[in-house]
């Protein structure tokens, strides 16, 4: 596979998927393990993320973000090593596959990061990803996250919503393209770290991802 831009990457990702269709991958960290799932429907996002942990992207990557009752966000490192890896792999965006009918911020998603500046399309940055821990969540916040996401939540996403919590001022912003199916224990730990003022953990939480099946 060539290096990635935004001319060539989702033709290369268009084979790349359907010849490797797993959807279930595990990030190992020093605190446990977290098993992923990844969802089919958001197809560019998913052959993204399994072409990045399978050619190694991720080992050494870091969860660089960390903000408790919110989410834990990883996928980078500021070690120059890794940055030069990130480099070999170009420069790319992914083209949303945003569904909250769907898929939405719940406790467990899985979740792309994205620029807010300049970015109408609401692209991902196939690099980082955020898993939401979340809050409680009110009737108060849904109908806030309708008005202000122009959505309308269904009564089994509000349900889950109240039995679980998660963090629905996100839904319509992001792209979720995955959940937790296994170690939420292992994210409650990591997003329960100390950190510093820019929300970085004082102690670095390395990560590397397998594909599993």
């Amino acid at each position: 596979m060539p290096k990635l831009d935004d001319d060539n990457a989702m033709e290369e990702l268009a084979w790349y998927g359907p010849e490797n269709p797993e959807t279930i991958v595990q990030v190992e960290t020093k605190y446990g393990n977290i098993k992923l799932k990844l969802y089919k429907e958001t197809s560019k996002h998913r052959a993204s993320f399994i072409m990045l942990a399978k050619r190694g992207y991720f080992t050494d990557a870091q969860f660089y973000r960390v903000v408790k009752n919110f989410i834990a966000q990883g996928g980078d490192s500021d070690d120059p090593d890794f940055r030069k890896k990130k480099r070999s792999f170009g420069k790319y965006h992914v083209p949303n596959e945003i569904d909250p009918r769907r898929f939405y911020h719940k406790r467990g998603a899985l979740s792309a990061a994205r620029a807010y500046k300049d970015n109408p399309t609401r692209q991902s940055t196939p690099f980082d990803f955020f898993i939401v821990q979340g809050r409680p969540v009110t009737e108060g916040d849904l109908a806030q996250s309708e008005q202000d996401n122009g959505l309308k939540y269904t009564k089994e996403q509000k349900e889950e919503y109240r039995k679980n919590g998660g963090d629905p001022h996100l839904d319509g912003q992001h792209t979720v393209f995955g959940e937790v199916i296994e170690g939420m224990d292992i994210v409650d730990k990591i997003c329960d770290v100390e950190t510093d003022e820019g929300e970085w953990p004082l102690e670095a939480i390395y990560m590397k991802i397998k594909v599993i099946e």
